[in-house]
């Protein structure tokens, strides 16, 4: 079986996340070996239904976001999702447009703390951290996931409907 196969296998039974120097030690190859043959399961997959994300020192298994309205679609007869308050999506709204971007600029454009929200986001995956801004306290710099692009339904942060677009149809008063 080829080794592909077997961290697909080992990712699917591993939880939430598996630590890709587990994988190493357990298979024996070396951290940049793991992390090509890692991109390369990624990019097998990019058509499925099931997506690798990698995400700094772990790997986990995803839905696809061009599945995400099938999904939806199947969930929502059983349950509605939890909806996500207005504070929190247009906390997303600025992360998804401004991203990379620390909770201190955020804070100045929405003009509240934003902690709380921020913390909701990480649990459920939303934004993650994404580096260090080079600043005074080196401050996390924030940006969208996958899991938020397939919540909204869409693949890429480059389908986002464009901002100017947005914010001139809004002030304007053609919604």
């Amino acid at each position: 079986m080829e080794i592909k196969n077997k961290i697909e296998a080992i990712l699917l039974l591993g939880g939430d996340e598996v630590k890709i120097r587990e994988l190493c030690k357990f298979f024996s190859i070396p951290l940049e070996e793991m992390l090509k043959i890692l991109e390369e399961l990624k990019n097998d997959r990019r058509e499925t239904g099931i997506n690798i994300e990698i995400d700094g020192e772990v790997v986990s298994l995803a839905t696809n976001p061009i599945c995400g309205e099938i999904i939806n679609d199947f969930f929502q007869q059983e349950s509605k999702p939890k909806k996500l308050s207005g504070a929190a999506l247009e906390t997303l709204s600025i992360i998804a447009y401004r991203q990379p971007i620390t909770k201190g600029e955020i804070e100045a454009i929405r003009g509240v703390s934003v902690d709380r929200i921020i913390q909701n986001l990480e649990e459920k995956k939303f934004v993650r951290v994404c580096g260090k801004k080079e600043a005074v306290g080196r401050p996390n710099l924030y940006e969208v996931t996958d899991k938020f692009l397939s919540y909204i339904g869409i693949r890429s942060i480059e389908e986002l409907p464009n901002y100017f677009e947005v914010k001139g149809s809004s002030e304007d008063g053609r919604d």
